[in-house]
C-alpha cells in the first residue's frame, strides 16, 4: 500500500515564493537571462520642453539569449517654454505672418478684426447694462469690461489670426533675427492694419444693423468714443504705449505655454488689465470707436483718425518694436550678441 507524504512547511513555501516571483516578473519587463537591461538617463532639456517618449533597448551581452525588450523612458510633462525659447518661437512665427500671401494675411486680419468686434460688443453689452451700479462704483464696470474683453486675443491666437497689435512685435524680432526682411515687416503692417479696419468696421456696422446697440450698450458706446477722442496726442501716444506692452506680452505667455489652460490665463491677465486701466489699443478702437458713431456720438471721421487711431498706432508700434522685440533681443537674440 502506497504511503501518503506530507509536503513539508518549507518545500509549500519555496513553491509559494516561486509562484509569486513568477507572476511579478509577468508583469513587469523580465530580462532573459544573459542580457543586461540599459536604461541610459532622461535628456534634459530645461522648462520642460516636450518630446516624443523615449523608447531604450536592453544590450545583450556576448550572444543574444532571449529578445530585444523596449521600454517606454519617461516623458515630460511640464507645460512651458523657456524665456529664451518663447522668443524664438515668436521670431519664427513673425516670419511666417509676415511671409504669407497677401491674400491670407489679409484674411486672418479681417477675420481677428471680427473677433475684436465680438468680444468688444460683448463688452459693451453687459458693462453698459449693470444699471445704477456703474455710476455707484465706475471701476466695476471697468472690472466687468475687463474680464470680458480678452476673450478676442484667445480667439485670434488659437485659431492663427493676426492683429497689427501683435505684429508689431513678431515680426520685428524675425527681422532682428534676421529671419524676414524690412520689406516683410512694411507688408505685414501694412495689409493687417487694412484688414483689421475692414473687419472691425464690418462688425461694427453689423451690430447697428442686427440692432445691438440700444440702451446701456448704446450709452456705453457714445461715452467711450467720446473719451478716446478727447485726449492729447501725447496722451493717446503713451497709453498707447503701456497698452500694446501688456498686449506683447500677451502674446508671449501665450506662445510660452503649452496647454489650453496656460494659454488662457497668459491672454486673461494682460489684455484685462490694459482694459480696467483705460489703455489705447487700436484694433480695438477700429472696433469702439466706430460703434460709438455709428451710435449717435458727436465724433467725425477725421477726428477719429488724427485724435485716436494715429497717435494709437505710433504708441503701438513703438511698445512692440522697442520695449518687447527690441528688449528680448537684445536679452536672448542677436542684438545682445
Amino acid at each position: 500500500m502506497a504511503t501518503v507524504r506530507r509536503s513539508s512547511p518549507g518545500l509549500v513555501a519555496a513553491v509559494l515564493g516561486s509562484a509569486v516571483a513568477a507572476l511579478l516578473f509577468a508583469h513587469s519587463a523580465f530580462v532573459p537571462t544573459g542580457s543586461r537591461l540599459q536604461i541610459a538617463a532622461p535628456s534634459v532639456k530645461p522648462w520642460g520642453l516636450r518630446g516624443a517618449p523615449i523608447a531604450r533597448k536592453s544590450a545583450i551581452d556576448g550572444v543574444a539569449a532571449g529578445p530585444t525588450r523596449v521600454v517606454a523612458g519617461p516623458t515630460d510633462v511640464v507645460m512651458v517654454r523657456s524665456p529664451a525659447e518663447t522668443y524664438m518661437a515668436l521670431a519664427d512665427k513673425g516670419a511666417a505672418n509676415s511671409q504669407k500671401p497677401i491674400i491670407k494675411i489679409f484674411h486672418q486680419s479681417f477675420v481677428s478684426g471680427c473677433y475684436v468686434g465680438f468680444a468688444g460688443l460683448l463688452s459693451l453689452s453687459i458693462a453698459g447694462n449693470i444699471g445704477p451700479a456703474a455710476a455707484a462704483a465706475p471701476g466695476l464696470q471697468k472690472m466687468v469690461f475687463g474680464a470680458l474683453f480678452p476673450v478676442n486675443l484667445l480667439l485670434i491666437l488659437l485659431s492663427g489670426g493676426q492683429l497689427f497689435t501683435g505684429n508689431t512685435a513678431t515680426v520685428p524680432m524675425a527681422v532682428l533675427e534676421g529671419k524676414a526682411t524690412m520689406g516683410d515687416l512694411a507688408r505685414s503692417w501694412t495689409v493687417s492694419i487694412l484688414g483689421n479696419i475692414l473687419g472691425c468696421g464690418s462688425f461694427a456696422a453689423a451690430a447697428l444693423y442686427a440692432g445691438s446697440l440700444v440702451g446701456g450698450t448704446k450709452q456705453l458706446a457714445i461715452t467711450t468714443t467720446m473719451a478716446k477722442t478727447s485726449m492729447s496726442f501725447g496722451q493717446a501716444f503713451v497709453k498707447a504705449v503701456m497698452c500694446n506692452w501688456m498686449v506683447c506680452m500677451a502674446v508671449f505667455l501665450s506662445e510660452a505655454a503649452r496647454d489650453l489652460g496656460g494659454k488662457m490665463v497668459g491672454i486673461w491677465f494682460p489684455i484685462s488689465a490694459f482694459v480696467a486701466m483705460s489703455m489705447e489699443h487700436s484694433v480695438a478702437n477700429m472696433f469702439l470707436i466706430p460703434a460709438g458713431i455709428l451710435a449717435g456720438a458727436n465724433v467725425s471721421v477725421a477726428q477719429m483718425i488724427l485724435k485716436n487711431w494715429i497717435p494709437v498706432c505710433l504708441g503701438n508700434a513703438f511698445a512692440g518694436v522697442v520695449c518687447v522685440a527690441m528688449s528680448y533681443s537684445y536679452a536672448f537674440g542677436k542684438l545682445g550678441q
